[in-house]
């Protein structure tokens, strides 16, 4: 995760050999935080390698800090306590031998910790390394990412010009428009303008929701996802119901489709892969399927496969999800 900053503060030892640390909180500025996970068989040769990674990301972001971060919750098949704590600090040590000025948060506590991610495309990247396959899938991995690697590249250095339209016609450039001195205009321009959508703070609906008691987040699930009251699940039917009726009254069609989808389909491979921060990803037997973040998958898809006359342009489909899946930039707004 490349950072504008991190701040953690060790609350309670997980384990029994977990590391002496200060229940302080840090904080580090400008800094790529490795959320590190160490599985079964991993070794410090898969360290070594992870750390080169690494610093080839730290090259191309001009940027040498990282903070090496223990994140048990990133796999279910762990190494035991001990030989993980020996390959975190083989990490450590590799790195700031390369001359990487490294951090390195307490090994086995249960941490609170608040994070501001920047908005480039790369800012948020994912690796699994396995010693027997480790040489193969970097390969493939290369081979297979080249083209959304570029697009990415691309759409990074790409620069957008933005202009205000005037009732009469004309446009003018938004640095030179002038605003009403408010709050939400000047928001708005800088969210546009800027493209800056970091979650620094907790949005002001969390609170008001929990404290009328309308929904509220489940521990008990993956950070993000809601459970709705009784008072707010009337207040969502309601509005399901009210909504219902004015798309009919435009002439839309309800449909349904597939929580989840194939991860290699050949319609939306190429798509996820603009979108690696928003995915649940869960295997079958011989598949590997995502859980979908939008309901546009399965209506593009039907749509494809349905015959449809000119005469009945435009088709309006529409549906209700009957779960939604958040985005990490939802998750983390959690615990913002």
């Amino acid at each position: 995760m490349h950072s504008n900053f991190i701040t953690y503060t060790p609350v309670e030892k997980e384990i029994q050999i977990a590391e002496e640390a200060e229940k302080k909180e840090s904080r580090i500025e400008e800094v790529v935080v490795l959320f590190t996970a160490v599985e079964e068989g991993d070794t410090n040769q898969l360290a070594i390698k992870a750390i080169d990674d690494v610093r080839a990301f730290l090259a191309k972001q001009k940027t040498n800090r990282i903070l090496i971060y223990p994140f048990a919750h990133l796999s279910s098949s762990l190494s035991n306590p001990g030989d993980a704590l020996k390959v975190i600090k083989a990490m450590e040590a590799y790195a700031k031998a390369k001359g990487v000025e490294t951090f390195r948060a307490p090994f086995g506590w249960n941490k609170q910790f608040t994070i501001s991610i920047k908005g480039h495309p790369l800012a948020e990247t994912a690796r699994t390394y396995k010693a027997e396959e480790a040489k193969a899938a970097e390969d493939a991995c290369k081979k297979e990412e080249q083209p959304v690697s570029q697009a990415l590249k691309a759409e990074d250095t790409m620069r957008s010009y933005w202009h205000v339209l005037l009732p009469d016609g004309s446009l003018v450039p938004i640095e030179e428009f002038k605003f009403k001195d408010t709050r939400t205009s000047k928001s708005f321009r800088n969210t546009k303008s800027r493209r800056h959508r970091a979650v620094t703070a907790m949005p002001p609906h969390v609170p008001l929701m929990k404290r009328l008691e309308i929904a509220d987040y489940e521990p008990g699930s993956d950070p993000g996802n809601i459970r709705w009251y009784p008072k707010g699940r009337m207040i969502k039917s309601l509005l399901e119901q009210y909504v219902t009726q004015r798309v009919a009254e435009y002439g839309g069609m309800e449909v349904e489709t597939p929580l989840m989808y194939d991860f290699n389909h050949p319609s939306l491979k190429s798509y996820l892969n603009r979108f690696p921060a928003r995915q649940y990803v869960l295997k079958s037997e011989d598949k590997e399927l995502f859980l979908r973040f939008a309901a546009c998958f399965g209506q593009f898809l039907m749509a494809h496969d349905a015959q449809i006359s000119y005469k009945q342009l435009p088709i309006k489909l529409y549906e209700f999800d009957a779960v939604q899946f958040p985005s990490r930039e939802e998750r983390r707004s959690r615990g913002a």
